[in-house]
C-alpha cells in the first residue's frame, strides 16, 4: 500500500513542496491516519533549510484517527492529536496521508470541533502552556499581561491561565467579537496606555508584579540564556 506525502524535494520557498507516493509507515509507536494539521513557522525554515534536522516529509502536528497502535496506548479508530517527538524534524511528518508518532506525544480528543478547527489548537495550545508554566512558572493568584490577546497564542495563554487561577490583563488594539468568552480575563485597549505597566495600575495591581512577555521569555530561553 502506498500513501502520498508532501516532500520537501529541495530547499526554498513553498514551490519545493511536491506531492509524491510514499510506503505506508511501517506500525511502530502510533500510526496515525491525518485528517488536518496546522501550518507553522517551523515548517518555513525546515523547507528552507534554515534548520538542521529537517525530515523529507514536513509538519510537526497533527490530528486524526488512530490507524495501528502496536503497544496498545490508543486504541484503533481514536481521534487523537499528535505534536512534535521528531515529526517533521527526525521523522516524516504530518504532510502526509498517515505518519507515525511516538505514543508519549500523542493525546486523546474529545470534541466535536471539525478537523479543521481541531487541528488550529495542538502548537498553539503547546506554546502557551511551555512559557506560562516551565518559563515563568505561574501560580495561582498571580497577574498576567498579555500582549496580543486576541491572536491564537494570546487567546490560548488567556484560556490556560484564567483556567489555572491566573487575574489576566489581556490587551489588544482591538476586542470586537473576543471579549464576551473571556469573564474573569480584564481586557484593555493598547490606545491609552504608553506603558504595558499602566495596565496593571489601571487594574490595581500597583505594579506588584512584573511585566513578562511570553514570547520573549521563550525565544531567551530556546537561546539558552537567563530569563529577565
Amino acid at each position: 500500500m502506498v500513501m502520498q506525502a508532501i516532500v520537501i524535494e529541495k530547499f526554498g520557498g513553498p514551490d519545493c513542496l511536491v506531492y509524491t507516493d510514499l510506503p505506508e509507515p511501517k506500525a511502530g509507536q502510533v500510526v496515525i491516519e491525518i485528517k488536518a494539521f496546522g501550518l507553522n513557522h517551523a515548517e518555513m525554515h525546515m523547507r528552507r533549510g534554515e534548520w538542521a534536522e529537517a525530515a523529507p516529509v514536513s509538519g510537526i502536528e497533527c490530528v486524526g484517527l488512530v490507524d495501528s497502535c502496536p503497544g496498545g496506548e490508543f486504541p484503533v479508530g481514536a481521534k487523537v492529536a499528535a505534536l512534535m517527538g521528531g515529526l517533521g524534524r527526525t521523522i516524516n511528518g504530518s504532510y502526509a496521508d498517515y505518519t507515525r508518532a511516538p505514543a508519549s506525544n500523542v493525546a486523546l480528543i474529545e470534541s466535536d470541533l471539525s478537523w479543521a478547527e481541531l487541528a488550529a489548537i495542538p502548537e498553539t495550545y503547546a506554546t502557551a502552556w511551555t512559557c506560562l508554566f516551565r518559563n515563568l512558572e505561574i501560580t495561582p493568584g498571580q497577574t498576567l499581561v498579555i500582549r496580543g490577546a486576541t491572536s491564537a497564542f494570546g487567546q490560548a495563554a488567556i484560556n490556560l491561565a484564567v483556567n489555572a487561577g491566573v487575574r489576566v490583563i489581556g490587551t489588544s488594539r482591538k476586542f470586537v467579537g473576543h471579549a464576551a468568552p473571556w469573564g474573569s480575563c480584564l481586557l484593555g485597549g493598547l490606545a491609552g496606555w504608553s506603558r504595558p505597566d499602566q495596565g496593571l495600575q489601571s487594574a490595581g495591581a500597583n505594579g506588584e508584579r512584573g511585566l513578562s512577555d511570553l514570547l520573549r521569555q521563550l525565544r531567551v530561553r530556546q537561546a539558552g540564556l537567563p530569563a529577565v
